[in-house]
């Protein structure tokens, strides 16, 4: 774990610097233009067998969600959201991306996926920053930042449900794969809010340590850890133990830990760097360390895995104007695609589903005592 005489230091940086980028894009939303609906080709009709190679960025400061073509590596259509594209969440089954509107927003664009277009808003808390959607698609969980609260949508008459109150200035959200536990990164409580999703109620808080920022957080395929990304400059990404509601483990990373995403085997986590820089780190999770680094041109601030797990895709935020695309056997950049600028979050309309772990013999982590072991499996 951090020392604690480091830890307010390194909360105070990451801090600061999260607000100056949040507070830069706020500005270049504002000033920035909306472009009208770019024309393309009508839609085609989504299935369960081609909605394999579809994902969405959304670009926070042209405020639009960019729907990519992951086959082609071509955007197929561009969506305005006037009212901000901080994050963004779908729902396959209901053909609906959830983008939240960020700073100076209280609401949820609801973006039918088919005709490409905004079909309602969803009045939330204020300043709606993370969502997440359930595998099945029938949840969608938004951070409200400045609120201090979660708002709970129900996909299918797309409306908040439940409001439920976490830590301040909640950030990141992920989903456990079964949907019965949501766990909500707090950053500036330094602590995650484990939330029972049945029936709506805080079921716990986990404490990350005295002067921690909590930003983003992500869930092991079988449900057993959660992964959460804390601070800035000397920064960890924490281990949770989600039955005990505890801290197993931190790792450092030395390039930065912002945005996360767990491979559909569990035995590796992809970390970026985010604010400005253009690293991604590797956690294998076997041996409980940053395994190695990778670049990504342009920046490195969301990301989210497609195609069983086999290609990374990374939104390069401010500044910038594209999504690139990793191989993720070799590390390799395999292209990328012009989307909208100031693009800060990306999500697959279809996420891996979990798979066995690799069979091998190594060294891995037992998480809950802390120990390392040689095995053999």
């Amino acid at each position: 774990m951090p020392a604690r005489d480091s830890q307010e230091g390194t909360r105070r940086r990451f801090v600061g610097r999260l607000r100056a980028v949040l507070a830069a894009a706020a500005v270049a939303a504002s000033t920035a233009a909306v472009p009208a609906t770019a024309a393309a080709p009508a839609p085609r009709q989504q299935d369960d067998t081609s909605a394999s190679d579809r994902a969405y960025v959304a670009n926070a400061t042209a405020r639009t969600v960019s729907f990519l073509d992951t086959d082609d590596r071509t955007v197929t259509h561009t969506v305005a959201v006037p009212s901000g594209a901080a994050d963004v969440g779908v729902s396959r089954q209901r053909h609906r991306a959830y983008v939240t509107g960020g700073s100076g927003s209280r609401t949820v664009s609801v973006i039918d996926t088919v005709r490409a277009r905004v079909i309602r808003t969803i009045r939330v808390g204020d300043r709606p920053e993370g969502v997440a959607v359930s595998r099945d698609g029938r949840r969608a969980y938004v951070t409200n930042a400045d609120s201090g609260t979660v708002s709970v949508i129900d996909t299918r008459a797309d409306r908040v449900v439940r409001t439920l109150r976490v830590g301040t200035f909640p950030k990141g959200v992920a989903v456990s794969p079964d949907g019965r536990r949501v766990y909500v990164a707090n950053l500036l409580s330094g602590s995650v809010s484990v939330i029972d999703a049945f029936p709506g109620r805080v079921a716990a808080t986990v404490p990350l340590g005295t002067g921690t920022a909590a930003y983003d957080v992500a869930v092991s395929p079988d449900g057993a850890l959660a992964y959460v990304s804390t601070g800035n400059g000397t920064d960890y990404v924490s281990v949770l133990d989600t039955r005990a509601a505890t801290v197993l483990d931190a790792v450092p990373i030395e390039a930065g830990a912002e945005s996360l995403a767990v491979a559909p085997d569990g035995t590796s986590v992809y970390v970026t760097s985010g604010f400005g820089n253009d690293k991604v780190s590797v956690i294998d999770t076997e041996i409980g360390v940053v395994a190695r680094t990778f670049r990504v041109p342009g920046g490195s601030e969301g990301l989210a895995l497609g195609y069983g797990g086999r290609q990374l895709y990374v939104a390069t935020g401010l500044g910038s104007r594209s999504a690139v695309y990793v191989d993720t056997e070799t590390d390799r950049v395999m292209g990328s695609t012009t989307v909208g600028s100031g693009p800060m979050s990306v999500a697959a309309e279809v996420e891996p589903e979990p798979v066995s772990p690799r069979v091998g013999a190594g060294r891995r982590v037992h998480w809950k005592t802390g120990q390392k072991q040689a095995t053999t499996r």
